[in-house]
């Protein structure tokens, strides 16, 4: 797994004051098919593992009358950002926060009748061991919902990221960025979870809308700032290549923008399993 500081730029860039409204809406869609993919029951108890400044263990909570949610994560500034958000949206126990890793999780057997993981199991050191550890806390026919990128060769990385390997020589894609497509081959997701004796296991390719709700010089900047795994990348660009690469971008989204709003489809994988 990455160093907690990769982590902790994004949360920080993720809640900046600066960014709120443009991207409020950037992650609703995907956001809102992996909960419904949860199937969550009003009086849950659920783990958000790597749950980072809060995103989606929020909308959780927001989801739950009686029961509550545990952010997880390793990294305890990214939690403290959570906090405060719940502290704004008047969230109270419903959210409670834990600073702990997925390889050992803290909760008793068969304790637990969610756990979600939203773009985090492509960096889970031993998905093996994670995935047994998911297995022993939840209890009978509790669910897991995961929700991973799909191929890099797909609109949102090839107008982004892309651009940038296409037009400066020599440029590489980072290796730990590499990770983030670990699952995208049909079945991945579901041979780890079938080898780890989960039932019922269904894994979706699917496209889904990221809209940005701002220009296209924004957006590139917020995708800079906070795609840390991609940072190498971008700190590779010759000065005086700079401008002719930020045109490049603008060109390459400027097909996905109406007025002020950017809407680019964006291609994960979504899969449910029940222990």
């Amino acid at each position: 797994m990455l160093d907690n500081d990769v982590w902790d730029a994004a949360a920080q860039v993720r809640t900046a004051n600066r960014w709120h409204s443009a991207a409020a809406t950037w992650t609703s869609a995907l956001t809102e098919a992996f909960l419904d993919s949860a199937n969550l029951r009003q009086s849950d108890l659920v783990v958000d593992v790597a749950a980072g400044s809060g995103d989606p263990a929020l909308s959780i909570a927001e989801r739950l009358r009686s029961g509550s949610v545990f952010a997880m994560d390793r990294s305890r500034p990214s939690l403290l950002l959570a906090k405060q958000q719940s502290d704004t949206m008047g969230l109270g126990s419903k959210l409670r926060l834990v600073q702990a890793d997925v390889h050992q999780l803290p909760f008793s057997n068969s304790s637990v009748d969610r756990i979600t993981c939203r773009f985090g199991i492509m960096f889970f050191a031993d998905i093996d061991t994670a995935f047994t550890e998911m297995l022993r806390v939840l209890k009978p026919r509790g669910r897991v919902a995961l929700l991973a990128w799909g191929r890099f060769e797909q609109p949102f990385f090839e107008s982004t990221v892309g651009v940038v390997l296409r037009m400066i020589p020599g440029a590489r894609m980072p290796e730990p960025a590499s990770a983030m497509f670990k699952f995208s081959n049909c079945g991945s997701i579901e041979d780890a979870l079938s080898r780890n004796r989960f039932r019922n296991i269904e894994e979706r390719h699917i496209t889904l809308p990221r809209i940005w709700a701002g220009s296209s010089v924004d957006f590139w900047q917020y995708f800079q700032e906070i795609s840390t795994l991609f940072q190498p990348l971008m700190r590779a660009i010759p000065v005086n290549m700079r401008p002719k690469v930020d045109e490049a971008v603008g060109i390459a989204v400027a097909r996905f923008q109406k007025g002020n709003t950017i809407t680019v489809p964006t291609q994960v994988l979504l899969a449910t399993a029940e222990c």
